[in-house]
């Protein structure tokens, strides 16, 4: 065995010989699909509009026609089931037992039942906001229905389940299992009529299912809904059907009634909860009894840990209320509608109000009569933020009247309890009356004698416990941090990992960055009072004055503690605090002395220029900062509650203690400014999504600096990919945040609401007066498009991530055996999201390929590069980042063919060996150029004028783990 020596650009390297070296060269790697990293999504991906436009599709043998023979097994038959429709699962139960409340499903076709039930079993408090990342849920959803797939889910858990707040699709896992390997093909590929009848059989051989479909037309109509819907034509790409599952219902169908017949006489009026409509049981807990049966046809008595209930048919409790410390999951809260009815028998109904509004509206005249649209004064809100009502045939009106409508010779409903009824009871209007009126303002709260206060000018709500700042020193950093008086010391902590600037072990920023000049979002003061939501960037040169002092804040557009986040959010998928303190915490950048995860923070407390040039001299460092805006203190609270996903129950709102601390609902009571703040909150609150929006850019911008940083970082071994997995938790994370943000200001404004009302039941009469404009008004909340946020996905490789270490097989030598390197190379962070780089150190500040321009050297050799390690360059040189053709494979033992990229072009390469004259070695040079024929070429020219001895490899450049 001879030792000889490897050249890279120049640069010679102790190798041993070829001859003994076959074995180091490893067993190549299947070829294989295996799942790839969402860093695959081809970015042409696009909503198609027609099947003209859709993605390419895979196309075999058995997909030249329709087959719609599969069945449980490999073998090309499928289950004789009938086709029996149930709503239980005891007709035939499924192999493995699910745990689905048979009364949360509906009635189906028996294998889409087995599917739902298994989606329902499965969703845990980790996963309801992605049930498009669990098999047996999208299966579910194509045959039971989007809406009520969702409505199952909720009844099954107890969560607060919407389509909005759902992930995308699984893209990797479930997309790419549906439609193959073309998923990760540029542009990707839809889903065809064969793909779906695979992925549905298949899933419901996956959950072990006693039944699958009587007949090939069940599975092809699932199909042809989905179609219709996307409008796609045969396929349907990934975007579309991804909307299918945020916002379609199939199957379900929407049935059109007529209006209800009013009725003019005295109504029965029971306020305990009802079951649900289409409910087939409901349930009764007390303290740790549950109790369930079927929806009763006649008068049933229920005892509940000794509590003897009384339910008329139907399943309503009646002859008392609800007894204390009864429950009933899933059970509807009656409302009351205190609407007008107007006259009976008359062509026209005379709407008025103050101070001067009226308008007539003709009767529609039959029953299949267009209902009258009828708008109120400019405005004029209903209870649900309306300003709009309709008259329907033969004089009915349809939605809520705004409080302040009257209809002269109208009468209002009255209410009395139910016959037997041997509880307490209120009236759920007391300003009902049962006489007619010709006053406009009989249909109005009457407003309290006394004059209405003016709202005061300081808002002095406190925050709720749960959505305190991140940390300490101030992720909303707010009076802790004064513009006079800068602190530094902000620090990203890890209490799980035991990382701490108590611990010693936790970066803090030695830097100050305060917002003096920049943006200040508002609705405008408190004291101006009313019912405005709309928020407004006003530009400012330092602190505003806001609603008194500290009641403005600074705040982070991006926060400091999404690096907290997703740090833990690795943790707890598997990545070792140890892994963590090592890669980040411990390890110097590129610049050899600052840690990472300094830069981290450093990338979000980023600063522009100097706001007054005498600043400097003062060593302030009073910067403007590029990720932070001044915004009113409770527009940070609401904020706090999204971002900390906190406080999301219509049971404990944001600000719920504070709002249990109203005692009296009267214009000059003592609760007047603690009301007025809390509609301060509200109408901020509904104002967060237009936040969001408007800062979009500032996150993104924010959060890509943080995904390019991550890019940078070279781990010791190959566990995570870091700015692919950041990308993909940051996406998952802000998705929940347009729902989070309506739910929660709704849920706000209902507590304030009903708080309000029973408090004026209790003790004013049954008025809440006029001077609380937001309680008559009610809120719009606003949303947003949380994408906007979400910087690019990476498109870096899927396999060998930054960390992998492996050797180079430049090719093929003569002798017909693989040419390797003996020298162990790593894969690099490069900073770059596209490409990696290759090198021999610990990152990409030391040693990694570059490529040196071979043009001036030999004219067949334009836009030719020689491609080498930096180490010893002399002469100008660029980086040579490194490109990895993993075929569709993922993981970090994957033989991938390699090519360089210089200037952000992507080159052929080929490789040269020529033995050293007296046997001094071989020399091996990696020549690239735009094609691989330009790069034979060129390659070609050198063997010519300086290695007349010497070849070509054969084959290509390939990187090995080890």
């Amino acid at each position: 065995m001879r030792i000889s020596t490897v050249v890279f650009g120049g640069v010679l390297l102790q190798v041993v010989g070829v001859l003994g070296l076959r074995g180091l060269v490893g067993v190549r790697m299947s070829s294989a699909t295996v799942p790839a990293s969402i860093s695959s999504l081809p970015t042409t991906l696009s909503r198609n509009s027609s099947s003209s436009t859709s993605s390419p599709q895979i196309t075999t043998a058995s997909s030249a026609t329709t087959d719609v023979s599969r069945g449980p097994s490999s073998s090309n038959s499928f289950s004789a089931s009938p086709s029996t429709i149930t709503s239980s699962l005891g007709a035939r139960p499924p192999v493995q037992k699910r745990a689905a409340i048979p009364a949360c499903l509906k009635t189906v076709e028996l294998s889409c039942l087995n599917l739902a039930a298994n989606c329902i079993d499965t969703v845990n408090s980790g996963t309801f906001n992605n049930l498009w990342g669990i098999k047996s849920c999208v299966a579910a959803a194509t045959c039971y229905g989007v809406g009520d797939l969702v409505t199952s889910v909720e009844c099954q858990t107890g969560f607060t389940v919407t389509n909005a707040a759902q992930a995308s699709l699984d893209y990797n896992t479930i997309y790419a299992g549906i439609v193959g390997s073309c998923a990760f093909a540029s542009g990707g590929c839809s889903i065809t009529q064969q793909n779906y009848i695979d992925f549905y059989y298949g899933e419901l051989t996956a959950i072990n299912s006693a039944n699958f479909p009587s007949s090939n037309a069940v599975v092809i109509a699932f199909w042809n809904a989905i179609t219709v819907w996307a409008a796609t034509g045969s396929s349907v790409p990934y975007l579309n059907f991804n909307d299918w599952l945020h916002f379609s219902s199939f199957p379900s169908t929407t049935t059109t009634t007529a209006p209800p017949v009013v009725s003019y006489t005295q109504i029965d009026w029971n306020p305990n909860p009802a079951p649900s409509s289409g409910a087939v049981s409901e349930t009764f807990v007390k303290s740790t009894t549950t109790v369930i049966i079927a929806i009763p046809t006649i008068t049933t008595t229920v005892i509940v840990a000794g509590t003897v209930i009384t339910l008329a048919p139907g399943g309503t409790p009646i002859n008392g209320p609800l007894p204390s410390g009864v429950s009933l999951p899933g059970a509807i809260t009656p409302t009351w509608n205190p609407n007008i009815i107007p006259p009976t028998s008359v062509p026209s109904v005379t709407f008025t109000a103050p101070p001067s509004f009226t308008t007539v509206v003709a009767v529609p005249t039959a029953s299949n009569s267009p209902p009258k649209n009828i708008t109120g004064p400019p405005g004029d809100k209903n209870s649900n933020g309306d300003d709009w009502w309709l008259l329907l045939f033969p004089g009915i009106i349809g939605g809520l009247l705004p409080l302040d409508i009257g209809i002269p010779g109208g009468v209002k409903p009255t209410a009395a309890p139910p016959p037997g009824w041997a509880g307490p009871w209120s009236d759920p209007d007391p300003t009902s009356t049962s006489t007619s009126t010709n006053s406009a303002s009989a249909s109005s709260s009457a407003s309290s004698s006394s004059s209405c206060p003016q709202p005061t000018s300081v808002y002095a709500l406190s925050d709720d416990s749960e959505n305190a700042d991140w940390q300490d020193l101030g992720s909303d950093p707010d009076r802790r941090r004064s513009t006079l008086v800068p602190r530094a010391g902000r620090s990203i902590s890890l209490p799980n990992c035991g990382i701490s600037v108590a611990n010693g072990n936790a970066i803090a920023n030695p830097n100050t960055v305060n917002l003096g000049a920049g943006t200040y979002y508002t609705i405008g003061l408190k004291a101006a009072g009313g019912v405005n939501t709309v928020l407004n960037p006003i530009g400012v040169g330092s602190r505003p004055v806001g609603n008194g002092p500290n009641t403005v804040n600074q705040e982070h557009v991006f926060e400091l503690g999404y690096i907290k986040q997703y740090f833990e959010s690795l943790n707890a998928n598997g990545i070792t605090c140890a892994w963590i303190l090592n890669n980040v915490y411990n390890r110097a950048g590129w610049d050899g002395v600052t840690p990472w995860a300094l830069s981290l923070l450093q990338d979000i407390d980023q600063a522009g220029n100097p706001v007054h040039p005498f600043e400097l001299l003062l060593n302030l460092s009073c910067l403007q900062a590029v990720n932070m805006v001044w915004v009113d203190k409770p527009l940070n609270q609401a904020k706090s509650n999204v971002v900390n996903q906190d406080k999301a129950t219509a049971a404990d709102p944001p600000q719920r203690s504070n709002m249990n601390s109203i005692t009296d609902v009267t214009a000059g009571g003592s609760s007047v400014n603690l009301i007025q703040d809390v509609e301060y909150f509200a109408r901020n609150f509904a104002a967060l999504g237009t936040y969001f929006g408007n800062t979009a850019a500032t996150f993104r911008a924010t959060a890509l600096r943080i995904q390019n940083r991550l890019a940078q970082i070279t781990p010791a071994t190959p566990d995570v990919n870091l700015p692919v997995q950041f990308n993909n938790w940051l996406r998952g994370l802000v998705a929940t945040y347009p729902n989070g943000c309506t739910s929660r200001a709704n849920n706000v404004f209902n507590f304030y609401q009903n708080k309000m009302t029973t408090l004026a039941n209790q003790n004013n009469g049954g008025v809440v007066p006029q001077c609380f404009p937001l309680y008559h008004t009610g809120i719009t909340a606003q949303t947003f498009t949380w994408q906007n946020l979400i910087p690019t996905a990476p498109t870096l490789p899927t396999c060998d991530i930054p960390g992998t270490e492996g050797i180079l097989q430049f090719g093929i030598n003569p002798n017909g055996t693989p040419e390797p390197s003996v020298s162990t190379f790593r894969v690099l962070g490069s900073g770059r999201t596209d490409f990696y780089a290759l090198g021999d150190g610990d990152d990409f500040a030391g040693d990694h390929f570059i490529g040196e321009d071979l043009s001036a050297q030999f004219a067949a050799c334009q836009g030719a590069w020689d491609i080498g390690l930096s180490n010893g360059a002399t002469v100008p040189t660029t980086d040579a980042f490194l490109n990895l053709n993993c075929n569709g494979q993922t993981g970090n033992q994957v033989t991938a063919g390699v090519s360089f990229v210089v200037n952000n072009q992507v080159l052929g390469c080929v490789s040269i060996n020529s033995e050293v004259a007296g046997g001094g070695g071989l020399l091996i040079y990696i020549i690239c150029s735009s094609t691989t024929a330009a790069a034979t070429t060129c390659a070609n020219a050198i063997l010519q004028a300086n290695f007349p001895n010497g070849n070509l490899l054969t084959g290509s450049l390939q990187f090995i783990p080890t």
